[in-house]
């Protein structure tokens, strides 16, 4: 399972199920067949910005947090980040080299979080090329990339 099918499949678990520890979850997720570790399961929390609230049967529980777009925007920036690779910046241009088959994620989070600044966005199986309105808008995201 790959991490964004892992990520979407423990959202919607920890909304069906009360699950208090991440050993729990950790269990749950070997009985499916999904090959995890404490650490990735530890990892996949905070991405997913689960939160503690009391549980029906005491003590406390995983949940998400309210605010589920924010999480969800969240959660497109750090598997679009992850999979980034190296960039390289020409005027209003970016170029954006990607580990194989993950520029749709990169794609998706770039039309979200920059799509009225984007002129043109092509992309392939591990580069994406994003020519932007202004040479200022290629430059603060390059700046961003930068910093990850």
């Amino acid at each position: 399972m790959k991490r964004e099918e892992r990520l979407d499949y423990i959202a919607r678990f920890i909304k069906e199920n009360e699950i208090k520890t991440q050993e729990e979850l950790v269990s749950h997720l070997l009985e499916q067949g999904v090959d995890v570790t404490q650490a990735t399961i530890s990892r996949d929390i905070k991405t997913l910005a689960l939160i503690k609230v009391p549980a029906e049967t005491g003590g406390y529980r995983y949940d998400l947090p309210k605010d589920r777009k924010a999480v969800q925007s969240n959660l497109h920036k750090a598997l679009a980040f992850d999979a980034i690779t190296g960039t390289k910046i020409k005027d209003n241009m970016l170029w954006i080299r990607a580990n194989p088959g993950t520029t749709s994620l990169v794609k998706n989070y770039l039309l979200e979080e920059y799509g009225d600044d984007i002129f043109s966005l092509v992309i392939d199986d591990d580069s994406a090329l994003v020519i932007f309105e202004e040479r200022d808008q290629a430059e603060n995201l390059y700046q961003l990339l930068m910093e990850f």
